[in-house]
């Protein structure tokens, strides 16, 4: 529902921009079946961890619309806090622990602060993580909920933060306070991978 001050939401959409949206329904009426790629993509600030952000947040968002495949294009010489996200995504451990290859529905009661991505393993649906996003200047309480058959009990975390460099990093892990239900402080302007186990 965000409307940019350009001249594209003035002269051309008339409102947001819903890109995929729009090139799906293209897609599905003139080549059905047929991938959606994105040939270049960077939101920049390489070298800030709001560009870690924005870069989590649209890889989450590619993975949630079913986007085939995206190439970000870099735009300087650091894109150390860029690539800090994809390895949110790509290997949080370091050892090639990965976001799984089913996206599953998420939700935020706070959109314009906090955003998460959920997926599960096709090859064991009980595996199951979550990017959880600090858009914010200031630390935020999460509740998270997991409706999952598995009933998780604890979760170990990894976070990307300014202090941390851009990398991921291991941070305390946390337990539930309910049935699948987690209580969670997400770092100000943070990136968090919370992988649940039984």
């Amino acid at each position: 529902t965000y409307t940019e001050t350009s001249w594209i939401t003035q002269d051309s959409t008339h409102g947001p921009i819903d890109l995929i949206h729009l090139v799906q329904g293209k897609i599905a009426q003139h080549y059905p079946g047929t991938n959606l790629s994105f040939s270049e993509w960077n939101y920049g600030a390489g070298t800030d961890i709001s560009g870690a952000i924005a870069s989590a947040d649209v890889l989450g968002i590619f993975g949630a619309y079913g986007v085939h495949m995206a190439m970000m294009w870099p735009s300087n010489g650091n894109e150390a806090f860029t690539y800090a996200a994809f390895e949110a995504y790509r290997s949080y451990d370091g050892k090639g622990a990965a976001f799984g290859d089913t996206s599953v529905a998420t939700t935020s009661s706070d959109v314009v602060s906090g955003t998460a991505y959920a997926s599960v393993q096709s090859s064991d649906v009980s595996r199951l993580v979550v990017i959880a996003i600090n858009k914010a200047t200031t630390a935020k309480v999460a509740g998270i909920r997991l409706y999952h058959p598995t009933v998780y009990s604890k979760a170990s975390v990894y976070t990307v933060t300014a202090a941390g460099g851009a990398k991921v990093v291991p941070a305390a892990g946390i337990t539930s306070v309910a049935t699948n239900a987690f209580r969670y402080t997400m770092p100000a302007q943070s990136i968090s991978v919370i992988v649940p186990a039984p």
